[in-house]
């Protein structure tokens, strides 16, 4: 809600849709926003669904959201914490492949997967968004995430952990303690890959542009995360863009935090 330059008050919907919206304005622009009741391709199906019977005129639309970052290089330099991966077309991907949707055949997997690509009004937006970004000497991207007051105790999950927590371990490495931090869960620093920190700016936000990656599985081993980017040639995974986008234009913006 901090990103929207103006709120409006909510409208009538209909009983049989359960989303719960808010309204405002973006630069000019009527925004619609709507979370999602758990991570999933059916709860993201279920909510676009819901949200174009409630307003029929909705042209485009945003998925926003964490993902899981593969630590390869791009254009913009290595993918770290903190990073910004935002889909969009790259050889003979439209910007989204669903990586665990095909057919087997011979012992091997066909993918089948290939999601639509992003609608042009919004791959040229954000081109613009981009060469303004590099004209200027300050980040408006990261001076509308300072909106969000992260000194408050209900809203201190959403600052970013700082370029001293941007830890990468050897792939083949299994941690200790998979729900907690790798400090409390005693993971071995010796298996940490040493990398550059000059490489970042916490005061601007580096955007990466590519495919993603989407399917119903939690990517934690590290070595079938390398090994499906480097087949599909994907710089994040995440869990909503195949069923988000199969009836509605959309891009996909996904964050490492």
């Amino acid at each position: 809600m901090e990103m929207l330059d103006e709120e409006h008050e909510t409208l009538p919907q209909p009983r049989s849709d359960t989303n719960i919206y808010n309204l405002g304005t973006i630069n000019n622009h009527n925004v619609v926003v709507a979370g999602l009741p758990k991570a999933g391709n059916c709860p993201a199906a279920t909510v676009i669904t819901q949200m174009k019977m409630t307003f029929p005129n909705l042209k485009h639309g945003l998925l926003v959201g964490i993902g899981g970052g593969v630590p390869v290089k791009t254009d913009h330099g290595m993918i770290r914490l903190g990073h910004v991966v935002v889909g969009e077309p790259t050889g003979i991907h439209s910007g989204a492949v669903q990586y665990d949707h095909g057919k087997a055949t011979a012992g091997q997997f066909e993918l089948k997967g290939f999601l639509n690509s992003p609608p042009t009004a919004l791959l040229n937006a954000g081109r613009e968004v981009s060469v303004r970004r590099q004209r200027i000497d300050h980040d408006p991207i990261w001076k509308k995430t300072q909106r969000i007051d992260t000194s408050r105790p209900h809203l201190r999950r959403f600052k970013f952990p700082g370029v001293a927590n941007d830890y990468l371990y050897q792939p083949d490495y299994e941690h200790r303690q998979a729900d907690a931090s790798c400090e409390d869960g005693g993971c071995d620093p010796k298996q940490r890959i040493e990398r550059p920190r000059n490489e970042l700016n916490e005061a601007f936000v580096t955007v990466h542009r590519g495919t993603v990656a989407s399917g119903e599985l939690v990517i934690k081993d590290a070595m079938k995360r390398d090994n499906l980017a480097r087949k599909l040639g994907v710089l994040c995974f995440e869990m909503e863009a195949a069923g988000a986008s199969i009836d509605f234009p959309c891009m996909i913006i996904r964050s490492f935090g």
